[in-house]
């Protein structure tokens, strides 16, 4: 990390003071020089800076005896209290002293900024590998200790997490999608503070959450608890311009059950996208269409052309497979399926016997009614 960080030291500290600054390592060989042409060059008074540990002036009479050494005073680069290399600003000792402390200071900032920047980096991507991890555990063939040891070497007990929950951001304020991002992430930790939570930030916008809600064991009051904070969520980053989509998997008791969990809230988020539903998704309210998805594509092509061979072509498919999907929501309401279609009961009706001629299927069966549902959402999966 410090020989990655040495020439950017030495350039930006000698164009603030005006001065020549040069960064040894600690055998005193230059790794950077606002010259470059110093660099892998032998600076002699280094070595002695670090061994001593203090600081040293080079009068003109030391740099002649030293040869190819220019006059200047020499600082050692402390870290984590280490003494790592040194640097060394050119010039008069008694001219040069003066920013001595400054430069030496600015190198061991922007030195522990950058730890603390490939840490977290570090840190993101060990979380990235356990959520991965979690989501391909397989108890027939991995090992579900060596999950729960990599998820403690993280600081978290993930057998206490009761459900995954998968954010994704779809559309972000006038500024770069990376800093809304950021704001969203910033976000998240807020509205799912709770230190026992696994917050891991992924590619494509995305964040998973494995909430540690409650001892609870009430399938129904974790997912409570998930969508009241996640409710909240939206609302706080809807208030700053960014929209998400937040999908809830299944809940959870054990490792198996938290891999279900994170698979089944990405599925369902994939799939409310194909199907058009945004904001709040509850994986419990896709299981039908998740089970139609997993069915090798070749026989979801061939059911929607049998089931539906009669309505595809017609230019009035959208509009008849909204009115169905309408009357599935409330079937047999035919008053309140009019009233949130706007238009009339008999236009409904109408609509409904339409159907019912061209594909055969009754839309007042269930057994009918259940595969033109089936085909329609088929349909939709496919062409998204």
């Amino acid at each position: 990390m410090f020989k990655k960080m040495a020439q950017n030291i030495a350039k930006s500290t000698s164009e603030v003071i005006g001065y020549g600054v040069l960064v040894t390592d600690e055998k005193g060989m230059i790794i950077g020089c606002n010259d470059e042409k110093r660099i892998g060059e032998y600076h002699p008074p280094s070595l002695q800076v670090m061994q001593e540990n203090r600081p040293m002036k080079t009068s003109t009479s030391d740099a002649e005896n030293y040869g190819n050494v220019l006059p200047g005073y020499t600082l050692p680069i402390q870290f984590f209290d280490r003494v790592l290399g040194s640097v060394s600003i050119a010039g008069l000792p008694e001219e040069v002293e003066r920013y001595g402390l400054l430069v030496q200071k600015q190198a061991e900032i922007m030195l522990r900024e950058q730890a603390f920047l490939e840490s977290n980096l570090l840190r993101e991507r060990s979380l990235r590998d356990l959520i991965e991890n979690i989501s391909s555990y397989d108890p027939r063939v991995g090992s579900g200790e060596l999950i729960i040891m990599q998820a403690k070497e993280l600081g978290f007990n993930i057998l206490k997490c009761r459900i995954a929950i998968v954010i994704e951001m779809n559309r972000w304020s006038n500024e770069a999608a990376e800093s809304s991002f950021q704001r969203m992430l910033r976000e998240v930790r807020t509205s799912f503070s709770n230190p026992r939570n696994v917050i891991c930030p992924q590619e494509n916008y995305r964040v998973t959450i494995l909430l540690s809600a409650s001892s609870d064991r009430d399938p129904d009051k974790i997912y409570e608890a998930a969508e009241v904070l996640s409710k909240d969520f939206l609302d706080s980053i809807g208030a700053k311009g960014i929209l998400a989509d937040v999908s809830v998997g299944f809940s959870a008791f054990d490792l198996q059950g938290l891999s279900r969990s994170i698979n089944s809230a990405r599925n369902s988020l994939r799939l409310a996208k194909q199907l058009g539903t945004k904001g709040m998704i509850r994986s419990e309210k896709f299981t039908g269409e998740a089970l139609l998805d997993a069915l090798p594509p070749g026989v979801r092509e061939e059911y929607v052309t049998r089931i539906l061979k009669g309505l595809s072509s017609r230019n009035d498919f959208n509009e008849m497979k909204e009115t169905f999907l309408a009357w599935c929501r409330s079937p047999f309401a035919s008053g309140n399926v009019a009233e949130n279609l706007s238009m009339h009961r008999n236009s409904l009706q109408y609509r409904l016997k339409k159907i019912r001629s061209l594909t055969g299927k009754d839309p007042w069966n269930f057994k009918d009614a259940f595969e033109l549902w089936a085909a329609f959402v088929i349909s939709d999966i496919s062409k998204n």
